[in-house]
């Protein structure tokens, strides 16, 4: 678990999905402006999402994992790629409202199995299934879908209201 006395006013959100091939730049935006942080992320080969990474070796992934500072992670093309404990805890403390991970569903399913009061966002297009691997998450209640019309005027505006009316956060008006 991470510290609750660090995350216990602030909030944990993940976002996951596969509606932003059209704009990459929406979900990495969607609550940085309402005061929520993003972790910087690490990977032991090539960046996989559009996240802030650091480079680190096979053996200081290793020697992280072994040390506990690993907080979620994903096998990429070889390579591993994910949160570290410390970093998680840092974007945490600077954070006005809260830790933002957006990313792959392994890892937003790894974050919401070790910290209960996250919440997390499926953005998918109406059809789009969801990945087996948030069953858990949805099974506790912290999957919340939003179906998302990526061409449709103020969809992200839309997103946003609707994640900020779970979170607790103001609505906004259009962007």
């Amino acid at each position: 678990m991470v510290s609750t006395q660090m995350s216990a006013n602030k909030k944990i959100v993940c976002i996951t999905g596969s509606v932003w091939t059209g704009s990459r730049s929406a979900p990495r935006r969607l609550l940085v402006k309402d005061g929520f942080r993003r972790p910087t992320w690490f990977t032991t080969g090539r960046p996989l999402t559009d996240a802030q990474y650091r480079q680190i070796s096979s053996t200081q992934f290793h020697l992280a994992r072994a040390k506990k500072n690993v907080l979620a992670h994903v096998r990429y093309r070889g390579s591993f790629i994910g949160v570290m404990r410390d970093d998680f805890e840092a974007a945490m403390a600077a954070a006005g409202q809260g830790v933002l991970v957006v990313g792959p569903p392994e890892i937003a399913a790894q974050l919401a199995a070790r910290m209960p009061e996250a919440k997390v966002f499926a953005l998918k297009d109406r059809a789009m299934d969801l990945s087996g691997h948030l069953d858990e998450a949805q099974r506790t209640g912290q999957l919340h879908r939003v179906d998302v019309d990526v061409l449709k005027p103020g969809a992200w505006t839309e997103v946003h209201n609707t994640m900020a009316d779970i979170i607790g956060l103001p609505k906004i008006g259009l962007l």
